[in-house]
């Protein structure tokens, strides 16, 4: 009966920065624009969605930690060339990340948004191109 997750929604601090990363980096679309209440993005060519949303009185100095009760991480699936393609994008944006080769299983990209939720692109070999 379930269809997978229709989707996850991420506060963010900022929502403007948000968007310049997930739309602009990541290469998310943005298919449902609520100006400065929400966000939604296509997640690759999946059904699924990113909804990002400030919540009342977030300010700059607030940072995402996955030590509290909650999100711990967001993975996407991807292919191994859009792994070394975003890891080649972030690296020119100035942005920290690890890619790591598994000789033995799928490669993995992590690195952080900007409200320091880490994020990973994990290798899915039925994975298209994504960003």
């Amino acid at each position: 009966m379930l269809t997978g997750f229709h989707h996850v929604t991420l506060n963010v601090t900022d929502l403007l920065r948000a968007r310049a990363f997930y739309e602009g980096i990541l290469g998310f679309e943005v298919v449902q624009d609520f100006p400065g209440r929400k966000l939604s993005l296509r997640i690759g060519t999946s059904r699924s969605r990113l909804v990002l949303h400030p919540p009342p009185g977030a300010v700059d100095a607030d940072r995402f930690s996955e030590y509290r009760i909650g999100l711990d991480h967001v993975a996407f699936g991807a292919s191994r060339a859009d792994l070394d393609k975003l890891a080649a994008a972030l690296s020119a944006s100035g942005i920290t990340s690890d890619l790591h080769h598994d000789p033995l299983g799928p490669a993995v990209l992590t690195f952080r948004d900007p409200d320091n939720v880490q994020l990973e692109f994990f290798e899915d070999g039925s994975a298209g191109p994504t960003a």
